[in-house]
């Protein structure tokens, strides 16, 4: 199911590289294209890839009350992607508590939290690493899927 969503996105962008799509688009999944990728996750329907087989220079990917901003160029040798999050933690667009946290991954899609300078965002970094966690399979299954 996931790849007919890539097909999907190639057949909008007519005859542009998907890369090149991902490279310069903000990417918002749907609730059925969220479960697609969770499922297909779950199922194993996926070949896990390294990340740095990933065509994306830098995307956004949008899904649920999160955005990430995927980017290949990382300030630390052992990265493969620096990752900057903002995640609605408020009940409703009328409560928004904004989350935010920066990370990397590894070409294994290993997270590790990148250190900001305080700047009255998310200072919690036990509620950062949750949030990183919790987004790292959909962020995985994604990335995978487009390498195909």
């Amino acid at each position: 199911m996931l790849k007919e969503l890539i097909d999907y996105i190639k057949e909008y962008e007519g005859d542009n590289e998907l890369g090149d799509y991902l490279d310069t688009r903000y990417v918002r999944l749907t609730d059925q294209h969220y479960d697609q990728i969770a499922s297909a996750m779950n199922e194993g329907e996926l070949d896990l890839k390294k990340s740095s087989k990933c065509p994306a220079e830098r995307f956004f990917l949008h899904f649920n009350e999160t955005i990430l901003f995927v980017n290949k160029q990382t300030e630390e040798s052992s990265a493969v992607y620096d990752i900057e999050l903002v995640q609605n933690e408020g009940e409703s667009d009328e409560s928004m508590e904004l989350l935010f946290a920066s990370f990397s991954i590894d070409d294994d899609y290993a997270p590790s939290i990148k250190k900001r300078v305080a700047s009255g965002k998310t200072e919690d970094e036990n509620q950062q690493h949750l949030v990183m966690q919790s987004v790292i399979p959909i962020l995985k299954g994604f990335m995978v899927a487009i390498t195909d």
